[in-house]
């Protein structure tokens, strides 16, 4: 039957009832304020927009447990993050976000409104847009309260879980980057295998460091180029995590051919767009689009080092582009970039360390890719 979930706990049965969202919950959109950014004091309460907190501010509209539902805005239709939150405690929201109550589970509706795919329901134009009176038309199935009370208590354990990992996550990267701040102004120093002190850190050129080679994009009207098993980075791709593994865009041997080759193991660092400063590496050969900059190290066992180096710099290197429609470095610059450099054997040692950090990072991150990934089944066979 199709009001019916696939799982479901034993000492429940019956079908689940359709209802309109406007008969199942009590809408607060007239008490919505939008604030200017300029109206906004900074403090300490969350200001909601359509795409979740986007400021803290010093007062608060709202005091309790709601539902927000993004009203307008791109991810609406391409849903690249939540559309749905639960929004507890004293918060504000502007005018870019449906506020509800269920009247019986929040949770249980979150989730339930979560799961939908909202291309249907847009309204807008130039900008996608879900109007109110056609949001409460929404159907969604429910069960009896207690139902909905036991499924919303059972995901909150698995949400409490993914919190305590993304806590983890916060902990170890806030740690990284104080070793970084510490090892990369030489507060600490690492010493040579017989006790003795490494000499002092020379000063040197990126371009003296290893051959800089900037991306180029296979013509993207020839089909026969993409689509194959070889890696395309852009900046897209560079998503935090140390090493470039998967991308959106692939290329088949043809394609690749028609590329500047990365070679492994090198350093790729974005020069030119809203997304400077980013930085990763890459474990197999690749070619990467003309937004990036790869530093491939005539080095052996150098390019950890010059990963963490700019990595800890990005912030720096970023203002060197200026501000502009479309901020760039140069090649030219990005080559002449100055900064000090240990010994190989120092670099060695600075490396291992923090790519230990990394690996500890990404095994969390995995964890809660993972548990997110089990809450996603959960979903998909837990309603209706």
């Amino acid at each position: 039957m199709g009001n019916v979930p696939k799982l479901r706990f034993p000492e429940f049965s019956g079908v689940w009832e359709e209802k309109k969202l406007g008969d199942s919950a009590l809408f607060y959109n007239s008490k919505r304020i939008p604030l200017t950014e300029s109206d906004r004091e900074k403090g300490i309460y969350p200001y909601y927009g359509a795409s979740g907190i986007i400021d803290k501010v010093k007062d608060y509209i709202f005091d309790g447990e709601y539902i927000l539902l993004g009203e307008d805005g791109a991810n609406i239709v391409l849903r690249s993050s939540r559309l749905v939150f639960l929004a507890k405690g004293k918060f504000w929201v502007n005018n870019h976000a449906h506020v509800f109550q269920s009247k019986e589970s929040n949770y249980f509706l979150c989730e339930s409104l979560e799961r939908i795919n909202y291309s249907k329901y847009n309204t807008g134009t130039a900008q996608p847009k879900l109007n109110s009176e056609i949001v409460k038309k929404i159907k969604l199935f429910f069960p009896q309260k207690k139902e909905q009370e036991k499924i919303a208590s059972f995901l909150s354990a698995v949400d409490k879980k993914i919190e305590k990992l993304e806590e983890k996550i916060a902990l170890q990267e806030k740690y990284k980057k104080a070793m970084m701040q510490k090892l990369f102004s030489q507060e600490i120093r690492f010493k040579a295998e017989d006790g003795s002190n490494f000499p002092a850190w020379e000063e040197k050129r990126l371009k003296e460091i290893g051959k800089i080679i900037t991306g180029s994009t296979p013509k993207t009207s020839n089909k026969e180029f993409y689509g194959g098993n070889n890696l395309f980075v852009s900046p897209f791709d560079i998503q935090g995590n140390r090493y470039i593994r998967n991308t959106k865009t692939t290329l088949t041997d043809l394609g690749f051919s028609k590329g500047r080759k990365i070679e492994k193991g090198s350093v790729c660092f974005v020069c030119i767009g809203s997304t400077i400063g980013k930085v990763a590496q890459i474990e197999k050969e690749v070619i990467t689009n003309q937004q990036i900059n790869s530093i491939v190290s005539n080095e052996e066992n150098i390019n950890e080092f010059v990963f963490s180096l700019l990595f800890y710099n990005s912030k720096k290197i970023k203002l060197l582009a200026g501000e502009h429609a479309i901020p760039q470095i140069n090649k030219t610059d990005f080559s002449n970039l100055k900064f000090f450099f240990p010994s190989k054997q120092e670099q060695q040692k600075i490396a291992n360390f923090l790519s230990s950090l990394d690996k500890k990072i990404e095994a969390t991150k995995k964890q809660k890719q993972k548990v997110n990934e089990f809450k996603k089944g959960l979903l998909q066979q837990m309603f209706v």
